[in-house]
């Protein structure tokens, strides 16, 4: 029994280690995915803005023509 009681505090502390490596690895992978998305919307964005300026470059240059 003092065998068993005697590995009780070095099991909790790897019980506690591993707990703590699980939080920082699903926020690492909270922000991972964060940036992730952002870099997307920022590449949508820039879509978005460049089709806005080929209508109006399109716009303008039939406006000339009239």
């Amino acid at each position: 029994m003092e065998r068993i009681t005697a590995f009780i505090p070095a099991l909790l502390l790897i019980l506690v280690i591993l707990i703590i490596w699980f939080v920082i690895r699903k926020i690492l992978e909270s922000l991972s995915d964060k940036i992730n998305n952002s870099e997307l919307y920022k590449e949508d964005l820039l879509n978005i803005l460049e089709e806005i300026r080929d209508e109006l470059k399109e716009l303008n240059k039939n406006n000339s023509v009239k």
